[in-house]
């Protein structure tokens, strides 16, 4: 399996954001997840419109690895690409399996923390922009989990799969 990871990608691909308080808002939980990770979806789509690439399409396989990731990570206390039991790119080929795959996670909160500021952070980092704008890449899942993390409640912990 051809692996869109590089060993730069490993030491540059944490995504440190600085805490914000971040206001409450009445939507329940499932659907303003829902509609974050749409809204990321749709901002990575103009990204790549404007760069002359494919739009990615939604793949509940990978929405469901990436899912699994950021509750993982917020419920374990970690930001890594690898959990403490597998690596990145075997816990994707759980619910994938696909000649090329990419990964971007970030966590952040208050402005942070929306669609527009994870994305922003990551056009601002080149391994992860790289990853976005891989054109061999087709199909996307995002998974986003809302928490407490590194002691910054209403944190929120973004995981990206990307593949061919």
């Amino acid at each position: 399996m051809r692996k869109i990871l590089i060993s730069l990608l490993v030491s540059l691909s944490l995504v440190v954001i600085p805490a914000v308080s971040q206001a409450a808002t009445a939507t329940p939980k499932s659907a303003k997840r829902a509609g974050n990770e749409q809204q990321v979806l749709v901002l990575l789509n103009e990204i790549r419109q404007q760069h002359g690439l494919g739009a990615l399409t939604a793949s509940t396989p990978l929405r469901n690895a990436a899912r699994f990731h950021s509750a993982d990570m917020l419920q374990n206390g970690y930001f890594e690409h690898d959990s403490q039991n597998e690596a990145w790119d075997a816990r994707v080929s759980r619910y994938l399996k696909s000649s090329l795959i990419g990964e971007n996670i970030a966590w952040g909160s208050g402005s942070y923390g929306t669609p527009e500021g994870i994305v922003s952070q990551w056009m601002h980092s080149p391994p992860h922009r790289a990853i976005i704008l891989t054109a061999g890449l087709h199909r996307v899942g995002l998974g986003i989990a809302t928490g407490s993390f590194d002691s910054t409640p209403g944190a929120v912990m973004v995981t990206a799969d990307f593949a061919a």
